[in-house]
């Protein structure tokens, strides 16, 4: 009998075994089955636009399931999506401060990202910048300082952004962070007195950011204060270099960098032959060097052909001015040109790539969705 029952015992070991494994097997794909319920049905409550019950839904499942993190932040970002920021915040603080759970380090800083993200939703400046500060030295530098440096945009901190800057891990950091710093440098620069200070400014822009046409056109501006015109116009072609789009925004600082009309001349023929510019404002300027030069009929000829490449308003009406002398007697002529002018003066002059916000005044931050350098001479049948 007692070698029966150790026959016995290994299969009876076996098979507990085998049943337990069976069991926990069972268990699992019950609680699996039952958070996709969970997670479907409210999917379906938020598409059916009935949000009260998918977070009554989403908040039922988590109480009678154990803590799993991924949950829980999805959880806030609803709250955070709903308004109820006070949630949010309640989750993302209660995560960061437990010590039930073992978080890795790199998801704890992530949590911590979301929680800024909840203070500067619910407008609380100083709560979210205590927050990301401690993170400028982490894996998520970068992100860290955007989140500060939208900040310090709100209060026109500029100083304060450009020390989170020198604080944070360079390496780390995107070319979005290196373009928003250059802009705060440019900031500093625009509202020193000092010309040294103004110049320095400018260049630890152009050091951040090597593409940063509004340092380069800052810096332009100031060389011709000093009446340095070489330096000034070597600038100049370094931004038609990077951004040809720009060309109309620098005509009003173009002739004082030339030392006479041919040199200009010659810069406006290499802007339209070499780089291909589409400007109105290039065509019309080198119109009436041609009609200077040559006569109205080789001028007249110019544009025309300029407008069946690129058809404008503005380049129908530089045509019109130049046929005024054929029409002076017809009593229609004035009305027209009036018409022309009145439609002209009612465009605006810029356009941002980001929103389409259009205006007629230039700035390097779009006023509508607070993007820097999106803004644009306006291009087109309208453009300029």
């Amino acid at each position: 009998m007692l070698e029966l029952l150790f026959l016995l015992l290994p299969a009876a070991v076996i098979y507990g075994w085998v049943m337990g494994k069976h069991s926990a097997k069972k268990e699992l794909l019950e609680q699996q089955l039952t958070i996709n319920n969970a997670i479907n049905s409210s999917v379906s409550l938020l598409l059916n636009e009935d949000q009260e019950q998918a977070f009554d839904r989403l908040i039922q499942y988590f109480d009678d399931t154990p803590s799993n993190i991924d949950n829980y932040l999805t959880l806030a970002k609803l709250f955070r999506k709903k308004g109820e920021i006070d949630k949010a915040i309640a989750i993302h603080e209660g995560l960061v401060k437990t010590d039930q759970i073992t978080i890795p380090q790199y998801e704890l800083e992530e949590i911590q990202l979301e929680l800024a993200q909840d203070f500067l939703s619910a407008g609380m400046l100083e709560r979210a910048q205590n927050t990301l500060t401690p993170l400028l030295t982490s894996q998520h530098a970068s992100e860290a300082l955007l989140g500060l440096l939208h900040i310090f945009e709100q209060t026109r901190e500029w100083q304060a952004g450009v020390e989170s800057y020198l604080a944070a891990d360079a390496q780390l950091l995107s070319e979005n962070c290196r373009q928003l710093v250059s802009h705060f440098y440019c900031e500093i620069g625009d509202a020193h007195d000092n010309y040294k200070s103004k110049k320095q400014a400018y260049k630890r822009a152009l050091k951040v950011n090597r593409k940063s046409v509004r340092s380069l056109l800052a810096l332009s501006k100031l060389y011709l204060i000093v009446n340095n015109k070489q330096k000034s116009r070597e600038l100049v072609v370094t931004i038609l270099d990077q951004e040809p789009s720009f060309a109309p925004a620098l005509f009003n600082i173009a002739p004082e960098c030339f030392v006479d009309e041919f040199e200009q001349t010659a810069w406006l023929f290499w802007l339209i032959k070499e780089k291909n510019i589409k400007s109105v404002t290039a065509h019309s300027q080198m119109t009436d060097y041609i009609v200077k030069e040559k006569g109205i009929e080789a001028g007249r000829s110019y544009i025309i052909e300029h407008l069946q490449d690129q058809p404008s308003v503005r380049g129908f009406a530089k045509l019109i001015e130049l046929e005024k002398e054929f029409f002076m007697s017809d009593p229609h002529f004035k009305q027209l040109q009036s018409l022309i002018t009145r439609y002209i003066e009612l465009k605006p002059l810029y356009e941002c790539n980001s929103c389409g916000f259009t205006t007629n005044h230039f700035s390097w931050r779009c006023p509508a969705c607070n993007n820097w350098q999106t803004i644009k001479p306006l291009a087109g049948l309208d453009g300029i």
